[in-house]
């Protein structure tokens, strides 16, 4: 599978660190502005850039 290749500790680092960066900063600035829903969504699409990133980086290993 050379697609899984593709996801290494570089790109499991770089999502870790954007998923970080949309948690922590958009939320609390969408929540600042008065925009819960989409601190909801942001803090939704943070969570799910980490875990997608995790799972992509175990997949690589399986197979």
């Amino acid at each position: 599978m050379k697609i899984l290749d593709l996801f290494d500790v570089y790109f499991l680092l770089m999502m870790v660190i954007q998923g970080s960066v949309v948690l922590i900063i958009d939320t609390k600035n969408f929540k600042k502005s008065g925009d819960d829903s989409t601190s909801k969504k942001a803090r939704i699409l943070g969570s799910l850039a980490i875990i997608i990133a995790i799972i992509l980086f175990m997949l690589r290993f399986l197979f």
